[in-house]
């Protein structure tokens, strides 16, 4: 219901970012040559929170309460990136707004056990969350990179919340994973409109909820990675890209074509192949760490999470050797 709402609705959406002005510009930073209209993030939202009402209507006694927190947060993070997306906004002030969405779901109780003091457990969970928030912001760089990743990890996530019961959440998130398969059309490859800072967080705000609600939810013992590993991508480019940064003495929050696909794209010398290629490599990492949560073993989450911290520090250390685009700054 989301994807078809979501093709409907993309078309007039452009035409208002069009008419109001909520436009992306081309910068020395970006890949996109032309204006392109933004907005996409609002209506990922209104597809997928039209879609879960109705769900939620027609089955008594869903279990929506954690849907509800999710969602909460997910409309501060709205409102965040399109107030980002129209004026700016300076970092500290948006590190607060990602912060208030993450303690919206904080709220709710669902904090991890991580053995430590409270307020530390919830310190914690927030410094995780406003991370996976500004993950999923700077990798929102290549047409349909975003969209296409949290379409197949919140369905991931969604198979995990249907199992151990939580309907009204995996309705949410299933909702929200359509709703990002019907903006793709109109993404990728060509891009007609884009997510946005509203999408980007929004995005990274229920991906990283999904994670935390899944961790919460899992039975102690090593299981309890399986989060963490669906979500490995996103927390790689923004380590790899921080790193860098720091390395050559740049601004963090300076963005430019510096990224993991970036230099991906030069290695592969065909830009088209790498979203597709990290998609694959996205629904695989979704897969093992669903192995991991079912299986709570030590053997198989060992086999299934170190090759792929191997590869990924491998695929770290020969990226940061590819030459990036020094950013400009218009």
């Amino acid at each position: 219901m989301a994807l078809l709402l979501a093709l409907v609705l993309v078309p007039p959406g452009i035409r208002v970012a069009w008419s109001v002005g909520y436009l992306d510009h081309p910068e020395a930073r970006k890949l996109h040559t032309s204006a392109t209209a933004l907005l996409g993030g609002v209506i990922v939202f209104i597809s997928a929170f039209t879609s879960w009402l109705v769900v939620q209507g027609s089955r008594a006694g869903s279990g929506g309460n954690e849907a509800l927190f999710l969602i909460a947060g997910a409309v501060i993070a709205l409102l965040l990136g399109l107030w980002d997306d129209r004026f700016g906004m300076q970092p500290p002030v948006k590190l607060i707004g990602q912060a208030a969405a993450g303690a919206a779901l904080l709220a709710s109780g669902r904090v991890p056990d991580l053995g430590l003091p409270v307020p530390l457990e919830v310190l914690i969970s927030l410094i995780v969350l406003v991370a996976l928030m500004n993950a999923v912001n700077f990798l929102d760089n290549m047409n349909g990179m975003v969209g296409g990743l949290a379409a197949i990890t919140l369905a991931a996530f969604a198979w995990h919340s249907a199992a151990r019961g939580a309907i009204g959440l995996a309705a949410a998130q299933l909702a929200l994973a359509g709703a990002c398969l019907g903006f793709l059309r109109y993404n990728y490859p060509r891009a007609r409109i884009f997510l946005g800072d509203a999408g980007s967080l929004l995005l990274g705000y229920s991906l990283g909820a999904s994670a935390v609600l899944a961790w919460v939810a899992a039975p102690h013992g090593w299981g309890r990675a399986g989060p963490a590993l669906m979500l490995a991508y996103p927390a790689f480019d923004f380590l790899f890209v921080v790193i860098n940064r720091i390395r050559e003495g740049r601004k963090i929050y300076v963005g430019g074509q510096d990224h993991s696909n970036h230099r991906l794209s030069k290695v592969l010398r065909w830009p088209r192949l790498t979203v597709p290629i990290l998609w694959a490599s996205g629904a695989a990492l979704c897969a093992s760490g669903l192995a991991v949560l079912k299986l709570n073993q030590p053997a198989a989450t060992l086999l299934l999470s170190v090759p792929w911290m191997i590869l990924l520090c491998w695929a770290g250390v020969r990226l940061s050797s590819v030459p990036a685009r020094p950013p400009q700054r218009p």
